[in-house]
C-alpha cells in the first residue's frame, strides 16, 4: 500500500501534465513531417523526430501505469520529457520567424 495514499495526488498533478507532453510532441512531429523546415539539417530533424517518437512511446505507457496502478515517475524522467518539449517550443518558434 505504499502509493495507493498518494495516487489522487498524483494522478490529479500527472495526467494533465502528461497531456501536455503529448500535445506539445503530437505538434512537433506534425512539424518535423510536413513542414519546410530550412533551417534544420536533416540529420538534425531526424534525431529530433526520433526523440519525440521515442518520448511519445514513454510518455503513453506512463499514462497507461499511472492510470491503471496510481504510480508515478521519476522527477528525472519528467525533466527529459520537459526538456525536449523547450525543444518542441524553439522548433515552433524558429518556424514563425524564418520566412
Amino acid at each position: 500500500m505504499p502509493h495507493s495514499s498518494y495516487s489522487p495526488i498524483v494522478k490529479s498533478l500527472l495526467e494533465p501534465l502528461l497531456e501536455d507532453f503529448m500535445y506539445w510532441f503530437s505538434q512537433a512531429r506534425q512539424m518535423l513531417n510536413g513542414d519546410t523546415l530550412p533551417f534544420l539539417e536533416p540529420s538534425q530533424r531526424q534525431t529530433l523526430l526520433a526523440q519525440i517518437t521515442q518520448a511519445q512511446g514513454e510518455v503513453q505507457a506512463t499514462h497507461a501505469l499511472l492510470a491503471s496502478t496510481g504510480v508515478g515517475v521519476d522527477t528525472s524522467v519528467l525533466m527529459g520529457w520537459h526538456r525536449l518539449v523547450l525543444e518542441c517550443w524553439h522548433l515552433r518558434l524558429q518556424t514563425r520567424t524564418h520566412p
